[in-house]
């Protein structure tokens, strides 16, 4: 791994898991349009997606992951980094139902069904 390489992992502050699942990106400028996930960590996710939509570091966008076991729940993220190969992006919270959660909720509720 090269210095770069490292300096971003350790910037992640979390794990990834390696994840390929479909996932729907819904933003203004870009529309609707499905990617799929490299990985995936408490913090944020990758989407492996071509062509790279053309978002500025910050924008925000709304992601669905469509084969996970509650599809309707819109996942509010940040674009954190933009590369040829896609885009990282970083949880800020999620939606339900109307309803605006943050991701906390969202790991307590997983963690006390174990």
């Amino acid at each position: 791994m090269g210095k770069t390489q490292k300096q971003d992992y350790e910037r992640r502050g979390g794990a990834r898991i390696p994840v390929n699942a479909r996932v729907m990106l819904v933003n203004g400028t870009i529309g609707e349009i499905m990617a799929y996930t490299r990985d995936v960590s408490d913090s944020g996710v990758f989407l492996e997606i071509q062509p790279v939509p053309r978002l500025p570091v910050g924008a925000h966008i709304k992601m669905h992951m469509l084969d996970s076991a509650m599809p309707n729940i819109a996942f509010n993220m940040k674009v954190a980094r933009v590369i040829k190969e896609g885009l990282g992006l970083m949880f800020i919270d999620f939606e339900k139902d109307g309803n605006r959660y943050s991701m906390d909720m969202l790991k307590d509720h997983f963690s006390s069904n174990k």
